[in-house]
């Protein structure tokens, strides 16, 4: 006799979670392949839009990845002319990075795309469903971020 788990139980969180990310991944194909950068990338855009001058290692911190993919993407990016470096005044050894104006462009139309999917998924949901919603799964994933703490 096979096992019931959350694989063949169809409202799962792990079911949800592996649709949403799913429709996620199709909906930015669709919608968002003239921003020429991926979705991990726009987190890491996202980090320098809301904290300019921000490091490295404080970018991999905040987005639970190896500083050795961070220094990959920063690659990356930089070759798109998305982002810069700058030497921090206070300690020689410290890069600040920094959005270039293409930079700022591409990640608030990021903001627009990400707007969309929310709308599309939380059609006919009211404000405070989505809120009630939003909190569950906050607490959820900051739950399950105490891994990287043990």
């Amino acid at each position: 006799m096979k096992k019931n788990s959350v694989f063949n139980y169809e409202k799962s969180y792990l079911n949800s979670w592996y649709n949403i990310k799913k429709g996620f991944e199709e909906f930015y194909k669709e919608n968002g392949s003239e921003l020429k950068i991926n979705p991990a990338e726009s987190m890491f855009l996202s980090k320098i839009y809301y904290s300019d001058g921000i490091s490295q290692r404080e970018i991999a911190k905040g987005l639970h990845v190896s500083e050795a993919n961070i220094t990959k993407t920063f690659k990356k990016l930089e070759e798109k002319k998305l982002v810069y470096k700058t030497i921090d005044e206070e300690n020689n050894a410290r890069r600040k990075l920094h959005l270039t104006e293409k930079g700022e462009e591409t990640f608030e139309k990021c903001i627009e795309l990400f707007k969309n999917f929310d709308a599309f998924l939380f059609e006919g949901l009211n404000e405070d469903q989505i809120e009630k919603m939003e909190t569950q799964l906050s607490r959820i994933g900051n739950r399950s971020l105490e891994i990287f703490e043990e």
